[in-house]
């Protein structure tokens, strides 16, 4: 298949770089960074979809070729430098989040386009992010608590699990590599993916995405053709298998430059 006129959804972490509990930045390889850039001069258009806002994504993934930007689980979506997506967590279930992990030591950062910060309840563990102790000092930050997910690690969902209040009003992707992600339905990448292309002037020959964890199935679901990575947990690839996608190698294997190459949309 030819790539001009395609669309290809990339997600960052366990797909286009390596990323454990102890290496939470990398760098694409030479070849994956070569297969990006031979996709874009065929016609294709890359569009980044990460978990990440933007303000956080690295400068060695953000030297690819996007062409647009599908950040934070999709609540935030940008396309030839226009916001075509902008939604939030309802300030009610945000602040309800809140104090509940405030009394129960969860340390956890809360995301938005324009703001990051750390309820640090000991951990200290993002420090180039503003960080407070308490829900009284985020809520003065940012008194409309306009947040569209929160992250946080694998050490704290025994707590997490144990309150009635985060479970049942917050969804959970637990991302594999030692951290979580909570947010609201209504926020995925899978809805971030269909506002990018409905805000597009003529539609996609093809869509594509690319991903590895639980975050990224509304996205693989969403588009025509769903890649998952060889090192996605296992229900993650059965899952993808269903839907009918492809499972390419590893990220450590450069699985997208693998699948770009499967499908025709690079020579390799």
């Amino acid at each position: 298949m030819s790539a001009a006129g395609t669309y290809a959804f990339f997600d960052i972490d366990g797909t286009l770089v390596y990323r454990d509990e102890r290496h939470l930045n990398g760098a694409p390889t030479d070849r994956v960074r070569a297969a990006l850039e031979e996709y874009a001069a065929s016609g294709g258009t890359c569009v980044l979809c990460t978990g990440r806002p933007q303000g956080l994504v690295v400068p060695e993934v953000a030297s690819l070729p996007f062409s647009g930007y599908v950040t934070m689980d999709g609540a935030h979506v940008e396309l030839d430098g226009r916001v075509v997506r902008d939604v939030a967590m309802p300030a009610e279930v945000v602040r309800a989040a809140l104090r509940e992990m405030e009394r129960l030591d969860i340390s956890a950062i809360w995301e938005s386009a324009e703001l990051n910060v750390s309820l640090d309840r000991g951990e200290n563990w993002f420090p180039h992010v503003t960080t407070v102790a308490t829900a009284r000092e985020v809520e003065a930050l940012r008194p409309d608590l306009r947040f569209s997910k929160a992250v946080f690690h694998d050490h704290e969902l025994e707590k997490f699990n144990s309150s009635e209040i985060l479970r049942s009003s917050l969804v959970l992707f637990r991302l594999g590599d030692g951290m979580n992600e909570v947010t609201v339905e209504g926020i995925d990448k899978g809805a971030g993916l269909l506002a990018f292309v409905d805000a597009l002037d003529e539609p996609p020959a093809h869509t594509y995405a690319f991903g590895d964890s639980e975050n990224d199935l509304p996205m693989l679901a969403a588009a025509d053709t769903g890649v998952v990575m060889g090192n996605a947990r296992p229900h993650v690839i059965e899952r993808v298998r269903e839907l009918g996608g492809y499972v390419t190698d590893g990220v450590l294997d450069d699985g997208v430059a693998t699948a770009l190459e499967h499908f025709g949309l690079i020579r390799g």
